[in-house]
């Protein structure tokens, strides 16, 4: 066998790895596109290290049918056209501020539960130091602790109804997205589910604040213009 024909050769294992490469990616444009030219020349050395097994990012706690939901959503569009509706960094953020929200909802659900942050304990006292003639001084503070005993159980109302809106949109997401991927349907829809699913989230967020203590939550969601491209 001549020179030319060991060029030859490499010369079609070269092209024969470049396809190879591209096909492999997950995400087909220049940077696909350029591992492929790679590997013309240099496939010896760079086709084992574009099809090296790649570890998956480990799976995060989704201990709530709600996120268990949020991160199949994401998880049924890894890798597809449809993966920038609901990428990784997006999923997780959900996943974290929907834990927040249903930890501080059970925070306020057992502390309203003590006699002393009962609504009807406070409107009781009120109603009898009226009765005995307190004087407004005497009244102010009693007053105070119903009106923040009542914004306490607003805000866990609240979260209570936002968290129950985000599990049955992040249900109808996940179908969305799984829809859209399988029967290359327009993925309009889908971006409408994402966007109302941060709207609640971004309720949620907007609640963090005073009753307990707490410093408000200063964030706001992803920008979906910048999520959809």
């Amino acid at each position: 066998m001549t020179l030319g024909d060991l060029l030859v050769l490499y010369g079609a294992a070269g092209v024969a790895s470049a396809a190879v490469v591209y096909r492999s990616q997950s995400r087909r444009g220049p940077r696909a596109a350029l591992g492929a030219l790679l590997a013309l020349p240099l496939w010896p050395l760079w086709l084992p290290v574009v099809l090296r097994p790649t570890a998956r990012p480990a799976r995060p706690s989704t201990g709530d049918p709600t996120r268990a939901a949020i991160w199949e959503a994401h998880e049924a569009v890894v890798g597809s056209p449809l993966e920038a509706l609901l990428p990784r960094e997006a999923a997780l953020r959900m996943l974290q501020e929907v834990e927040r929200a249903g930890e501080r909802h059970q925070e306020l659900a057992r502390l309203l539960s003590e006699p002393q942050l009962s609504a009807y304990a406070a409107e009781q006292r009120l109603e009898s130091l009226v009765r005995t003639g307190a004087s407004e001084r005497g009244l102010a503070p009693v007053r105070l602790h119903l009106e923040n005993v009542r914004r306490l159980e607003a805000l866990r109302r609240r979260d209570e109804d936002t968290l129950v809106e985000l599990g049955e949109l992040a249900v109808a997401l996940r179908a969305q997205l799984i829809l859209a991927r399988f029967s290359g349907d327009e993925h309009g829809g889908a971006r409408d589910i994402v966007s109302e699913v941060w709207a609640r989230v971004e309720v949620l967020g907007s609640t963090l604040e005073a009753p307990l203590g707490s410093n408000p939550y200063q964030g706001h969601a992803p920008d979906q213009a910048h999520l959809v491209g």
